[in-house]
């Protein structure tokens, strides 16, 4: 029996960041939505069998989305495993829903965590955390820190004041997709569910429960869609790299 890999999808958030109208996830890139855009990478792999694993995949979503989602599946995606759930209030309990949902997994199976938001991720990133699983506990995407950083005190009237400038090359940027084995990222949530812990990325919590972090190489383009001006940018990548797609409705 090969090898399981299950790409577990946080796909609840509220997006309120991108203002009224449709769900970001939602929202049109250059002819799919950010959603199609984010499985239609994470399909790649999947479909190619990389490392010769087994692929699954467990897409956490809201109620108004579930519908929509599954038919979406079904339709671009007939031959992958897919999985749906309902997300709860914090990211950290939409993937423990995740989790929930992978009930035959073996202790040394891989969990990758990837945003849905994260919709430019390409397959050198996804199989980079893949193989760096090979020899670490935990992997994640990461891209070094490009601008200068200033740590700062908020003051009780309201103004920033700057304390220091850190070292800017000792930093980086987290992205996903962020993997696990089964066991451990399973034990960090269970963990944190007893704690009452939220954490806004799962490596965080990681290193809370004593894992030790690697991080594999990112790319810059993989942005998290949040805002209207990321929709802007994640267009012009996808035009750069031929990617675009007849608009439809």
């Amino acid at each position: 029996m090969n090898r399981k890999c299950y790409f577990l999808i946080p796909a609840a958030g509220s997006g309120t960041r991108m203002g009224s109208g449709q769900p970001k996830l939602m929202r049109n890139v250059e002819g799919r939505p950010v959603i199609l855009r984010t499985l239609g990478a994470v399909a790649d792999v999947a479909r190619c069998n990389y490392a010769d694993m087994d692929y699954k995949i467990v897409l956490v979503t809201t109620n108004d989305l579930l519908g929509i989602l599954q038919a979406m599946c079904a339709e671009y995606f007939p031959d992958l495993n897919i999985v749906f759930t309902l997300g709860g209030n914090t990211r950290t309990e939409s993937v423990s829903k995740g989790l929930n949902m992978i009930n035959d997994a073996d202790d040394d199976d891989l969990v990758l965590v990837h945003d849905g938001a994260r919709c430019l991720v390409t397959s050198e990133e996804i199989t980079a955390c893949i193989d760096g699983l090979k020899d670490h506990q935990v992997c994640a995407s990461a891209v070094p820190v490009k601008n200068t950083l200033k740590e700062v005190d908020i003051l009780p009237s309201g103004e920033v004041k700057v304390i220091s400038t850190p070292d800017r090359s000792k930093f980086y940027e987290i992205l996903t997709p962020q993997g696990f084995k089964f066991k451990d990222i399973e034990t960090c949530y269970m963990k944190a569910t007893d704690d009452g812990i939220s954490a806004t990325d799962d490596t965080a919590l990681a290193t809370i429960y004593g894992l030790e972090v690697y991080l594999t190489k990112g790319l810059y383009s993989n942005l998290k869609i949040t805002t209207p001006e990321d929709i802007a940018i994640a267009s012009e990548i996808v035009r750069s790299r031929g990617e675009s797609e007849p608009f439809h409705d």
